[in-house]
């Protein structure tokens, strides 16, 4: 039974990196030579091919990291690498828990160190290459060593209480894990704005202006109060543009990326807000929130099961059950069981976006809503063309072309 557990988990594995390669390399292949009808205006041919290679481009280097990726993560399984942590964890303390979160940080640590030459290629190389990048390699490691101890403190910090609780609280872990996981997802939505962006980027509040004016106005129409509204500075980082919602009641805030606001017109910047507006009018946004509690019940329900899995452990050369092991697998294991939950949470997020898209179109002006879509596609080298499959996998926004036709189906209706 060891050996049957120890080689389906090795299979498992295998089957999904591939699957993903796949798709990735179907996604590669449909790229088209030649645009979308409709949408030759957006690129002329030298942007067009520039488009091409980008993506070509982001597409070796994501093939190629995962690939080293999966041989690492395999590496790591067959040659008792996590046994020997785990020894190492036993001489320097009797601590269970403090065990528990040494063996996951040697993971975690491991596909950090593999990560960092990822992004740094991604940043340095192919988004440098292509006008993107203004990260400065000083600005780079000091994001990386912020990402690392936050990840050390508040992710350590939020395992160690679920192994805690799972040692003391007996037949009410599932209760006060739950509870606890609801109560930080609530919490981040709160302070995600005021707390944790701050960390990374400045945050300005939008001056008295004819577009502070303008989005407040449309706001006011469709009975959106909004009270803060921040300029971000992304463009030390990146010349793509963005801009989010955050925070419920009170906290509701309004964050634009400082590349959107010089890219785009104003009426194209209240366009696009008034898709964001729709998610809320819609209710989308609590919806999501339910789903994670959903979510939330399934991967304590699961983490409870590979706790007690003690053959999963003794299957890789553990002389009885390792949490850390067991959790470690878990996550592994949980990656194509998302990624088949991701045909359903996409379809319905894509829905999401057209319902959004509606709402800006028939409260607002759907010419300006195409243009800022427009516009936000072709300053971030947006994929016009993905493959089906992909989109159905992976995509939470349907691509541009489905968009537009999207609004432009509206208005027909409407005449």
């Amino acid at each position: 039974m060891k050996t049957f557990v120890y080689i389906a988990i090795i299979l498992i594995i295998l089957i999904y990196k591939g699957f993903t390669l796949y798709l990735s390399y179907l996604n590669h292949k449909f790229r088209k030579s030649s645009l979308p009808i409709g949408f030759e205006d957006l690129y002329d041919e030298e942007k067009y091919e520039k488009f091409q290679n980008y993506h070509g481009d982001n597409f070796k280097l994501n093939f190629r990291f995962l690939i080293i990726e999966t041989l690492v993560l395999l590496i790591l399984l067959v040659s008792g690498f996590f046994v020997w942590v785990n020894q190492i964890a036993i001489d320097l303390t009797d601590n269970l828990a403090i065990q528990f979160l040494i063996v996951l940080f040697a993971y975690y640590l491991v596909f950090f160190i593999v990560s960092l030459f990822s992004k740094y290629q991604s940043s340095f190389f192919v988004e440098e290459k292509y006008g993107f990048n203004k990260t400065t390699k000083k600005l780079f490691i000091i994001d990386r060593i912020k990402e690392f101890f936050f990840t050390c403190l508040f992710i350590g910090g939020a395992f160690y209480g679920v192994f805690m609780l799972y040692l003391k609280a007996g037949k009410l872990f599932f209760i006060l894990t739950w509870a606890g996981m609801i109560f930080i997802m609530i919490l981040v939505n709160l302070i995600y704005t005021s707390v944790i962006v701050p960390v990374f980027n400045k945050l300005t509040p939008l001056e008295d202006s004819s577009l502070r004016t303008k989005i407040n106005e449309f706001a006011t129409s469709v009975g959106y109060n909004v009270k803060k509204i921040s300029i971000m500075d992304a463009s030390k980082r990146s010349t793509k543009l963005n801009a989010f919602f955050s925070g419920f009641g009170k906290t509701k805030r309004i964050v634009l990326y400082d590349t959107l606001v010089e890219k785009l017109t104003e009426e194209e910047i209240v366009a696009v807000l008034a898709h964001e507006i729709g998610h809320n009018k819609h209710k989308h946004i609590i919806f999501n929130l339910l789903q994670s509690v959903v979510l939330s019940s399934v991967y304590i329900l699961g983490i409870m099961l590979f706790f007690n899995l003690e053959i999963i452990s003794e299957a890789y050369g553990f002389s009885g059950i390792n949490y850390g092991f067991n959790l470690i697998i878990y996550f592994i294991l949980l990656e194509p069981v998302m990624l088949v939950l991701n045909l359903f949470m996409m379809k319905i997020s894509r829905t999401f976006e057209y319902q959004a898209d509606a709402f800006a179109a028939n409260n607002y002006d759907a010419n300006f809503m195409k243009n800022g879509l427009k516009a936000l596609a072709k300053e971030n080298f947006s994929n016009l063309t993905p493959h089906p499959l992909y989109v159905k996998f992976y995509y939470s926004h349907p691509p541009l072309p489905d968009r537009i036709s999207h609004i432009d189906q509206l208005k027909k209706d409407e005449s």
